[in-house]
């Protein structure tokens, strides 16, 4: 395991070195994702293999795996959660051709410089793993939620049951 991931990475000279990249970032180091946090401690833990394809193209795969202190939009307590996701990508420099065959299950990434941040492409990747409401299963502070009981007792009841009655 390296030391410290490096800042800045190679995907084509990587890929040409069948390199293995396994390591940690602290969430203070993903600006992007500051927002989304209720509080910024914590670290992301990555496991990338990098290879060519059969085309002779730079493929990225591996894991980010992190523990994301986020607020429950639905009572707003702190609410940890757990990504844990898988990565296939495929580099182009430049844009690929329209006919050019992808290799199912990848994504696409363009490259405009041989050199990527490897920070901006962690902080991607969490981004785009993150739910787009982040909420308990069951909010224990929410006094308003029914339980599913409740919520059937009350749909079986008809309110002019009583009406039937006085008739």
């Amino acid at each position: 395991m390296l030391e410290e991931l490096p800042r800045f990475i190679d995907p084509k000279q990587l890929a040409l070195q069948n390199a293995y990249l396994k390591g940690e970032v602290a969430l203070a180091q993903l600006k992007r994702l500051h927002d989304s946090l209720c509080e910024i401690q914590g670290i992301v833990k990555i496991e990338w293999i990098f290879a060519l394809d059969n085309k002779q193209r730079p493929t990225i795969q591996g894991s980010i795996q992190a523990r994301l202190p986020m607020r429950c939009q639905r009572c707003l307590q702190p609410l940890p959660w757990t990504v844990d996701t898988q990565i296939a990508l495929v580099v182009f420099n430049g844009e690929p051709h329209p006919n050019e065959e992808l290799l199912i299950g990848y994504e696409i990434i363009t490259l405009n410089h041989h050199r990527l941040s490897l920070l901006s492409l962690i902080e991607d990747e969490i981004i785009l793993a993150l739910p787009i409401v982040a909420k308990h299963d069951i909010c224990i502070a929410n006094e308003y939620q029914l339980s599913a009981e409740k919520m059937t007792n009350n749909a079986s009841s008809n309110p002019f049951q009583l009406l039937l009655k006085l008739k």
